[in-house]
């Protein structure tokens, strides 16, 4: 036969309960705080790509923003075209960059005159260890070349000859990126009905300093 217990007893092993929720499920709600404050934030736009947070001190990160087919650089607000074959006097590229152009033969055939504007977008994260970022590289193209960072320019080759050595050395730039939303721009200005197109190395470094911020 079961005994059912007093009306205090009912109530005092109710409050004994109530306490032992609160006890083991407070260490549980103090790691998630915990853990979401040494959360780095991360405003990656859908997309584009971004250079990595800071996992300890004085480390670095590299992200590589080059004509490649691993990123989604336009044109003129369209996909580049990686070319397959490239016009012989076009013999200015270290790599790992490939040429890239509108169309599939624009390496070897004609292409409209007037400006077209490479783009590739891409990402800083605001992160829980600051890092100091530096863009860099070098590009080149056919005919006139110039080179932004969003709205900022950073390097400019003229002239022609953009895409041919011993005619022009190789061109380079280098500037601090901060966090952000950004773009990295390439505008090629062929002169006349004839090959056009472009290459960029760029690469993205961050380099970790030993500073903390706030949790954002």
């Amino acid at each position: 036969m079961s005994r059912k217990l007093s009306p205090v007893s009912a109530t005092l092993a109710t409050a004994i309960l109530a306490l032992a929720v609160l006890v083991f499920a407070a260490p549980s709600a103090t790691a998630q705080v915990i853990r979401g404050q040494a959360t780095s934030v991360d405003v990656t736009a859908a997309g584009s790509p971004s250079l990595g947070c800071c996992k300890c001190l004085g480390g670095t990160n590299v992200l590589d923003l080059s004509t490649i087919s691993s990123n989604s650089w336009t044109v003129n607000g369209s996909p580049v075209v990686f070319l397959a074959a490239i016009h012989p006097s076009w013999n200015l590229n270290p790599g790992p960059a490939k040429w890239v152009s509108t169309v599939a033969n624009g390496g070897t055939s004609s292409v409209a005159a007037g400006p077209y504007e490479y783009r590739l977008d891409f990402v800083v994260p605001a992160c829980s260890i600051d890092q100091n970022v530096t863009l860099s590289g070098n590009y080149g193209g056919d005919d006139t070349v110039s080179v932004f960072l969003d709205n900022t320019p950073l390097s400019q080759c003229t002239g022609g000859w953009c895409f041919n050595s011993p005619k022009k050395p190789l061109s380079t730039f280098t500037t601090t990126v901060g966090p952000g939303a950004h773009s990295l721009r390439v505008k090629v200005v062929n002169g006349s009905l004839s090959p056009s197109g472009m290459f960029v190395n760029a690469k993205l470094t961050g380099t970790c300093t030993d500073k903390l911020t706030k949790p954002r």
